[in-house]
């Protein structure tokens, strides 16, 4: 009866290895330090473990071979001695069975459901085994780091993009995170792989003056524009030699300086290349203390503007204040024919059309449509121009001498 009891003893710590080994895994370092910061029972036991991976699982495995060897010969004695010959055949079948169902399948099976709750039980117990084998738990780890060593792989990360984007979603339908909160996680991981070049409003929809002008010549056209830095340029509009700031502008005027030249009162613009990442371009206009760059190519002609709020934008939405005009997305305003037909504002991210309409377009979802039909023509479109491109319609419903202002578009694949 006393040897029965010592089987099932070690049965039941071959189940509490091994739910140990799952709960463990299965907890991530940064909620382990959360539960370190809640000051949860266990929870420095469990920092401890997780700290040294490599220690923790071969103070595990050790103590489940242990174990499983023990109970394995203590099982084939049991059997031989009230079945005989037959008893180590009897044995090791059985016991299979039983440490299969009991000391693997069960205890992972709940450790995968209790992660939390098992790993801070258990924690405490397998710090104080840990000490207590640590002249094979130094052998063994010694011994890992050598053929560690000899592979010269650095390993795999222990955590990847794409893994903290899907635990970012389940988190959302499990209710502890906020649609909002993923969007944003999500752009922020989108942020580090986009470019200037990405987000940049395009030249021929920039705003500028040239240097020379006086302050009292610039003002009319300033106040019909609802810009507070307005880049300048000398001769060529793509040549951009300095930055007016509105409030430069004022300030001049109250100084009675109305023939100052627009030059004479700007500042230094910022550069920036095509391909600069825009967490690189964040961290210098922060640095810089500037709120616009000028998006230059190869031959330092400007070719686009990006402003600190659009760089913002790309992290937490679109923001607009009390002189923008909100765009509307995609509207419905034909559905007589086939197919139907979309009115939208030039400033319209190709994402909402291809949802609209169904279908995948060239360029980022998050281009501008007006970037999008630039691209394809390369000029600016008058107003009523039909084109057709990538399969669909697009109607030039209302352009000015810079920008394409309305659109008009359906998928003729479709018809």
């Amino acid at each position: 009866m006393e040897d029965l009891f010592y089987l099932l003893l070690l049965l039941f710590l071959s189940g509490f290895f091994s739910g140990s080994e799952t709960a463990l895994v299965a907890l991530s370092m940064g909620r382990v330090e959360g539960l370190l910061e809640e000051n949860k029972p266990g929870a420095a036991a469990l920092y401890q473990l997780k700290q040294d991976s490599s220690r923790m699982l071969i103070t595990i495995l050790i103590g489940n071979n242990l174990v499983n060897i023990g109970a394995s010969a203590m099982a084939t004695v049991l059997a031989t001695e009230r079945l005989g010959e037959i008893g180590p055949g009897v044995a090791v079948g059985a016991l299979t069975i039983i440490i299969l169902i009991f000391g693997e399948i069960t205890p992972k099976t709940m450790a995968t459901r209790y992660a939390e709750r098992i790993s801070l039980s258990v924690a405490p117990v397998l710090v104080l085994l840990m000490w207590l084998l640590m002249p094979l738990v130094w052998l063994f780890s010694r011994f890992t780091d050598w053929v560690h060593r000899l592979s010269g792989d650095q390993g795999d990360p222990l955590v990847t993009r794409s893994e903290l984007i899907n635990m970012v979603g389940h988190g959302e339908e499990e209710g502890t995170i906020e649609h909002e909160e993923r969007q944003m996680i999500e752009r922020v991981f989108a942020f580090n792989d986009l470019q200037a070049q990405d987000i940049m409003t395009i030249r021929h929809e920039v705003f500028s003056l040239q240097g020379c002008r006086t302050v009292d010549e610039a003002l009319p056209e300033v106040l019909q524009q609802s810009y507070t830095r307005i880049p300048l340029y000398e001769q060529n509009s793509d040549e951009i030699y300095g930055v007016l700031y509105l409030r430069e502008l004022l300030v001049a005027l109250t100084e009675s300086k109305g023939d100052a030249s627009l030059h004479s009162i700007s500042s230094e613009p910022l550069f920036a290349p095509l391909n600069q990442p825009l967490d690189d371009l964040f961290s210098e206009m922060t640095a810089n203390n500037r709120q616009i760059a000028m998006v230059v190519d190869d031959d330092g002609l400007l070719v686009g503007v990006v402003t600190m709020e659009d760089l913002l934008e790309e992290l937490v939405g679109e923001i607009y204040d009390e002189v923008d005009e909100i765009p509307l997305e995609v509207e419905l305003i034909s559905t007589d024919g086939e197919p139907p037909v979309y009115r939208m504002d030039g400033r319209t991210e190709l994402r909402y059309i291809e949802k609209a309409l169904g279908v995948e377009l060239s360029g980022k979802p998050t281009d501008r449509v007006s970037y999008w039909v630039l691209g394809h023509i390369e000029r600016i479109p008058v107003s009523g121009e039909k084109l057709q491109m990538e399969g669909v319609e697009v109607v030039i419903e209302q352009a000015t001498a810079r920008r394409i202002e309305m659109v008009q578009i359906s998928n003729i694949e479709k018809q």
